[in-house]
């Protein structure tokens, strides 16, 4: 019984061996073409990242630094209880 255990387990591995070259096999050769499927990804990470950067800053906490939530601003912060009353606007 557990020499056939390890058998299978021999099997079952060199199938996903067998499965990952074969993976790698695609790549490489996809690599190798330099087909606009493999750059793709990159491209729409790129510009998805652009367009993150630029956002204006959240404002955050004088207190805490902590950034505060989207919507209405209220006396205080919501994480530290800092009054930004205390403190002078600053207009950007």
């Amino acid at each position: 019984m557990p020499r056939r255990r390890k058998n299978d387990e021999v099997l079952q591995l060199r199938a996903r061996i067998e499965d990952l070259e074969l993976r790698m096999k695609l790549l490489e050769a996809r690599m190798r073409a330099g087909l606009p499927q493999a750059r793709a990804p990159q491209r729409e990470a790129a510009q998805r990242s652009r367009a993150v950067r630029r956002q204006r800053p959240r404002a955050r906490c004088p207190g805490c630094l902590l950034e505060l939530p989207p919507g209405r601003k209220g006396d205080s912060c919501v994480w530290c209880g800092f009054r930004f009353e205390a403190v002078r606007p600053v207009y950007l």
